[in-house]
């Protein structure tokens, strides 16, 4: 009967993509794996325009939030090109330990390798616990301290050592005029 030969090829068919599905998804994790996450994303969707599957879904969100780009990697980037432990946790050198403490928990959250799986994650969580290790400690951080550029200043003076690197951009402050000697202030 006709009816029973046509359901067998669209059986077929749909079979064939579901393959095909699965082939682009294999390709896209290799991809992924090789760092080519541009390739990784481009295949993933393929896999899902040609057989929606909770599987090439999942890994799809997962490289785009996880992905370069994303809110995870850039968490990563920040504490991994911090020039200094201060900007590792986003504070001011004058910062007092709570403030510190709050600073690494808030971070932890962020780029913990537990739940961010951006590339770099372990590295980052290694030298934020460095940074607060240093910086919870007063011994460590009078240490710190005086072996870094900028240590006998101000945030200002610090500069962009680790006020730029915070997201922290102020705007110099205006000096005031050398008085001639002798002249009373106003």
């Amino acid at each position: 009967s006709p009816g029973v030969g046509g359901g067998e090829r669209v059986s077929a068919t749909m079979e064939a993509n579901r393959e095909s599905a699965i082939d682009a998804l294999t390709k896209a994790r290799a991809k992924k794996d090789a760092g080519d996450h541009a390739s990784a994303v481009r295949l993933a969707e393929k896999s899902l325009r040609i057989c929606k599957t909770e599987e090439a879904q999942a890994f799809l969100d997962f490289l785009v939030k996880f992905g370069p780009g994303s809110e995870a990697a850039k968490a990563i980037d920040r504490v991994l090109q911090a020039a200094d432990h201060y900007a590792v946790l986003d504070v001011a050198p004058d910062a007092d330990a709570p403030a510190v403490k709050r600073a690494y928990q808030q971070r932890a959250l962020k780029i913990h390798p537990d739940k961010n799986h951006a590339a770099g994650a372990q590295q980052a969580f290694q030298r934020l616990n460095e940074a607060h290790n240093t910086l919870s400690d007063p011994a460590k951080r009078r240490e710190y301290d005086l072996k870094r550029p900028a240590a006998s200043g101000s945030a200002a003076q610090a500069g962009p050592a680790w006020g730029a690197a915070a997201g922290w951009h102020s705007k110099p402050q205006p000096q005031p005029r050398p008085r001639p000697p002798g002249a009373q202030q106003p």
